[in-house]
């Protein structure tokens, strides 16, 4: 079996783990994630994963993350540095009062951290890593909006890191939207894996389609968030073999 590790800038650990010959847990080398969502979504990613520098998009199975699905969102690669929803959870498109899917990753991003926000996600595209990053939404009048967000590597069916599975959770009274959050802390996780190409003998509800994607329509302007099933979001369905 080929061993695979975690580092986190220390290049003596990352020498003993390439000459392991057991499996070293992610956990053993990183912060322990306390929110219970965004550890339901990286315990999910990490199981499938299983040595691989990412799981592929469509081994992503909706039903063991059912309680995480309205903060879960994937991203798609669009060019160098460009990202955009592919698919969002309600949480995320509550927080800004709109469907998000189609629009740039950095929506929910201040304007001052849109270029950093955009370097880490081309980071996680080139050179996959973990990402989390800690949000702030400041007003003049009230309490910060502050927010936990999880950036995992997904590959899509060629092989190539080109989504990204996220998770983002608000804590705290939100304004009215759309909220747009600063980026006040920031956490790195590095993958070292043996990468080798596993293709699932089942898919899920994240599996893509062949058809060319289109943008949904937006949403009428007197249709409020909950109202209605929008397309787009993040959903379990259940469906019988």
């Amino acid at each position: 079996m080929g061993a695979f590790g975690v580092v986190q800038g220390n290049e003596t650990m990352e020498r003993n783990l390439k000459q392991a010959s057991n499996v070293t847990k992610l956990s053993h080398y990183r912060r322990p994630m306390k929110n219970p969502i965004l550890l339901e979504i990286m315990t999910h990613w990490e199981r499938l994963r299983a040595g691989r520098i990412a799981p592929l998009r469509s081994e992503i199975d909706p039903r063991q993350i059912e309680n995480a699905l309205e903060y879960a969102f994937i991203l798609e690669r669009t060019s160098t540095g460009q990202a955009r929803f592919r698919i969002a959870g309600m949480h995320i498109c509550d927080l800004m009062n709109m469907e998000v899917r189609g629009m740039p990753a950095t929506t929910l991003i201040d304007q001052n951290c849109r270029a950093r926000y955009s370097h880490l996600i081309e980071r996680i595209f080139l050179k996959p890593v973990i990402m989390e990053l800690e949000l702030t939404a400041s007003y003049p009048s009230r309490p910060d909006l502050r927010a936990e967000l999880l950036l995992l590597p997904m590959k899509c069916e060629t092989g190539e890191v080109s989504r990204i599975l996220g998770c983002l959770v608000a804590d705290g009274q939100a304004a009215t939207p759309p909220n747009r959050f600063a980026i006040t802390g920031q956490k790195t996780t590095r993958i070292i894996a043996r990468d080798h190409q596993v293709r699932p003998e089942k898919t899920y509800g994240f599996a893509e389609p062949a058809s060319r994607y289109v943008p949904a329509p937006s949403r009428p302007s007197n249709t409020k968030p909950g109202q209605a099933e929008r397309p787009g979001y993040l959903r379990l369905i259940t469906t019988t073999d």
